[in-house]
């Protein structure tokens, strides 16, 4: 019988740290990174919030927490 994986578990979920703020990230190096486990589909699938590496989420996060900070 085939184990059935739920999306979070079919998909390494990483935490990133920035200022305060804690943000769950989905992917791997083959499918890519998203905040989002939905978008992390089928090798080769787009979306705008999937992004090549843990360093390229890193800094979009970094530049979305700094926009938000910049506002208040």
């Amino acid at each position: 019988m085939k184990n059935v994986l739920t999306h979070d578990e079919e998909f390494r979920r990483t935490y990133l740290r920035i200022g305060g703020d804690v943000f769950a990230v989905y992917g791997d190096r083959w499918r890519g990174f998203s905040p989002i486990a939905q978008d992390i589909g089928e090798l080769g699938a787009e979306s705008l919030n999937v992004y090549a590496s843990l360093d390229e989420i890193y800094f979009a996060l970094v530049n979305l927490c700094v926009a938000r900070a910049g506002q208040g």
